[in-house]
């Protein structure tokens, strides 16, 4: 799991280090251990709404491991637009390491560059920022948060604050996951025990963005849902789970 279909522009596009940290919170750049899960290919159930257009598709997360890389990507298609959000990068102690992450929204194509080794953040507005460490983009986050689930499930007790720094395609910004606790998630698979995150930023526009996390499926997010001020939402439900081969 940011205009005509705005949910599918901004929900996740507006899919670590510590920050100031609220009280409650995890500091990450203290955690010694990320696990990222092995490669898997998702397939969800999309239901949304847009100014009154009801809309039911099938949408996938592609996330593949090849060495120390990795391709993560989040695509669907329906009558009248089409997204595809993808993050590159490498697979390191810290977990997840972008390098690239790309937006393409009906054939617009927004990317944003990690360039660690010079410590810059380029934008696709042209801006550049300070790299800071374990900063994530909108859909490493998603599998990130697998990472430090597989590694440490305690992580995620109820109440827990995890905080990234996360840069989209027209800038970055302070995310933190709040954990909800756990729940029984009814998917196309079945029901499922999940992990019911929810995301705060500090640039708060009134989105909303919530994430499941399945500890029985190597902590992949099985749901992701993105509600709009306006009662616009896009809702991504996982209908299937395949194990790349190696």
């Amino acid at each position: 799991m940011h205009a005509s279909f705005r949910p599918a522009r901004r929900a996740f596009l507006h899919g670590c280090a510590a920050l100031a940290l609220a009280a409650g919170a995890l500091p990450l750049q203290a955690a010694e251990r990320y696990s990222p899960p092995a490669s898997a290919v998702l397939t969800y159930k999309l239901n949304a709404s847009a100014k009154g257009f009801k809309i039911n598709v099938d949408s996938t997360l592609e996330w593949l491991r090849t060495g120390s890389d990795y391709k993560l990507v989040n695509r669907g298609s329906f009558m009248f637009f089409s997204f595809v959000w993808e993050s590159t990068g490498k697979v390191g102690a810290g977990g997840l390491q972008p390098v690239r992450y790309q937006e393409t929204r009906n054939k617009r194509v927004k990317t944003a560059e990690f360039d660690a080794a010079g410590g810059r953040l380029r934008l696709p507005s042209g801006d550049e920022e300070t790299l800071e460490p374990g900063t994530q983009d909108r859909m490493s986050v998603l599998l990130q948060l697998a990472a430090i689930g597989r590694a440490d499930a305690g992580a995620f007790a109820a109440g827990k604050v995890l905080p990234f720094r996360v840069a989209g395609s027209s800038r970055s910004d302070n995310w933190r996951f709040r954990v909800v606790g756990k729940e029984t998630l009814s998917t196309p698979m079945g029901n499922m025990e999940a992990v019911h995150l929810v995301r705060e930023r500090d640039h708060d526009d009134g989105q909303k963005v919530e994430v499941w996390l399945a500890p029985g499926h190597d902590w992949l997010p099985v749901r992701v849902l993105s509600n709009e001020a306006d009662g616009d939402f896009l809702d991504q439900v996982v209908a299937k789970i395949e194990r790349p081969a190696s």
